[in-house]
């Protein structure tokens, strides 16, 4: 995404609206040169379950009512840019670390289409969010392990 040929390629497309999904942080310089609103669909729920894997740390930390994801405006922090829509989503007990990814964009994809359309329409409002933040990492094996015993989240 940051590279001359991606930039020359959206530039010569001119579209209203980027949106993106697990790639690298942009640079000021592409964001710079896109001149348009890049979208997000984060896999949790910002700004407290920024980086990776919101749904399963979310789900470590017994915190259910932040279990879920954003759509957001792309600014040059991670999962830092103004939310326009947050969904919770409802994993059971056949749920896994591998499937909340899954269950978070069936929900996040409807938000991301009326994102989309309100970001074209001129209607897209940011809304206020918690002011507790942290970015996750990828559980270690042994970390999963102990979330594992200690929760039950698998």
């Amino acid at each position: 995404m940051n590279s001359r040929d991606c930039r020359a390629q959206i530039e010569a497309l001119r579209p209203l609206v980027v949106v993106i999904n697990g790639t690298r942080i942009l640079t000021r310089e592409t964001l710079t040169a896109f001149r348009i609103p890049v979208l997000n669909v984060h896999a949790g729920i910002t700004p407290k379950y920024r980086g990776v894997h919101g749904a399963y740390w979310a789900l470590a930390n017994k915190d259910r009512e932040h279990c879920g994801v954003t759509v957001h405006l792309v600014d040059e922090g991670v999962d830092t840019g103004g939310i326009l829509h947050q969904a919770l989503i409802q994993p059971g007990p056949q749920d896994h670390f591998a499937t909340y990814p899954t269950l978070q964009m069936v929900t996040g994809s409807r938000l991301l289409c009326r994102a989309v359309g309100e970001v074209i329409s001129g209607t897209a409002s940011v809304i206020q969010a918690s002011a507790e933040s942290r970015r996750w990492y990828h559980p270690t094996l042994w970390g999963y392990y102990w979330n594992r015993l200690t929760t039950g989240v698998r």
